[in-house]
């Protein structure tokens, strides 16, 4: 496995150059900073730079961008918190994403035809200690707060849920939600989140001007509980509804009914990390090549994934620790199956600095080959 070293020591270098001013969230602002105008706003900032190599076994992505190192997902964090009250505040947050080797155009690293920069997230919202959250904008969906961040926590990550699998999870909301209002509250020990879509315009799914396929969604709503049954032990449930329709060109358009259901367990004793999810997706993950608006999604497909982790702390000058992991993950549905088992390492370096080695071992229907991965990543 031959990696693009001058993909990543670049990298790298630029995120020393970053991190001699930060290790860590940065509080630009803080409350009662004494400003007769600002006081009683509170400003943070942070972020993930993240540099990545992709190796498909067999030779098969031989020349791709992703073989010869790309951006792995940075993004940028901005927080703002206006306190009206100690028990009230108002709620900002933005998060774009940032597409660094397509920034500096290194031609044969980014995909042509992706912008350099996303909105991963923007929200806004008010928050009460007594009353919950209450925010609106694109933001993670209840299915993916409550279930899939339980297990998206490894590289080759999240084949298993219903975040990522359907028509596209900004719009079909099912992951970075748009036009999404959202409401969480702790009542004892559970955290109950709740959420309303709104319609959204089309996402477009290929075709000609004439046959045009186009998604729409007209609503939905989504209820998750978290219960903390110890504070290391979390086990949790959701739901979640989609009214939506597809359209062929100037024809009738069909409507579907779509549904997520899942359950998930988390538990943190000491230095384990252990999580579990199964989830049932109705007429949510779309047919392999098929553009009929009257058939296009699989009808119930059924999906889990694993995490199993233990975190050796090192305390050394340059490595603080290191996590050795195994997980897996597969998908179901009428004539075809995924399934993923991982080895992976993750080890965290001094400064915010992270390195991920992840081998992927892959059985599908349509025979995909193993992967490997490496990520170089720094955290502030």
């Amino acid at each position: 496995m031959k990696i693009n070293q001058g993909v990543l020591a670049v990298t790298a270098a630029g995120a020393l150059l970053y991190a001699a001013s930060a290790s860590a969230e940065i509080t630009l602002l803080e409350r009662d900073n004494g400003s007769p105008v600002l006081n009683n706003l509170k400003l943070q900032v942070g972020g993930s730079i993240r540099s990545q190599y992709r190796n498909k076994m067999g030779g098969s992505d031989d020349g791709s961008y992703m073989h010869r190192g790309y951006d792995g997902g940075t993004r940028l964090r901005i927080t703002a918190e206006y306190f009206l009250s100690d028990d009230l505040r108002l709620l900002g947050y933005y998060e774009p994403g940032v597409d660094i080797f397509n920034t500096l155009d290194w031609n044969r690293h980014y995909d042509h035809d992706r912008d350099n920069t996303t909105r991963r997230q923007l929200y806004v919202g008010v928050a009460s200690n007594t009353y919950g959250t209450l925010t609106y904008g694109k933001q993670n969906s209840v299915f993916y707060s409550v279930i899939g961040e339980k297990t998206d926590v490894w590289d080759n990550d999240m084949h298993g849920q219903g975040p990522g699998n359907g028509v596209n999870g900004d719009y079909d909301g099912s992951y970075r939600a748009r036009d999404l209002i959202k409401y969480v509250k702790d009542i004892g020990p559970v955290k109950l989140t709740l959420g309303w879509t709104l319609p959204t315009n089309d996402y477009y799914l290929g075709g000609d001007e004439a046959n045009l396929l186009r998604y729409k969604r007209k609503s939905g709503g989504a209820i998750g509980a978290d219960y903390r049954v110890t504070p290391d032990l979390t086990l949790s449930a959701a739901y979640s509804y989609t009214r939506a329709e597809i359209r062929q060109g100037s024809g009738d358009p069909t409507g579907y009914d779509q549904q997520m259901s899942g359950t998930a367990v988390q538990w943190k004793p000491d230095n384990w990390t252990l999580s579990a999810m199964v989830g049932v997706y109705e007429d949510f993950v779309p047919l392999h090549d098929n553009r009929v608006p009257t058939d296009y999604f699989e009808g119930t497909a059924q999906g889990w994934e694993y995490f199993a982790g233990y975190k050796f702390p090192l305390d050394m000058p340059l490595l603080k620790s290191t996590q050795p992991y195994v997980a897996g993950d597969g998908m179901r549905w009428d004539n075809y199956q995924t399934n993923h088992q991982y080895v992976g390492l993750a080890t965290q370096l001094a400064y915010g600095f992270r390195v991920d080695l992840e081998r992927t071992f892959t059985n599908t229907s349509d025979n995909q080959p193993d992967e490997n991965w490496v990520r170089l990543r720094y955290d502030f």
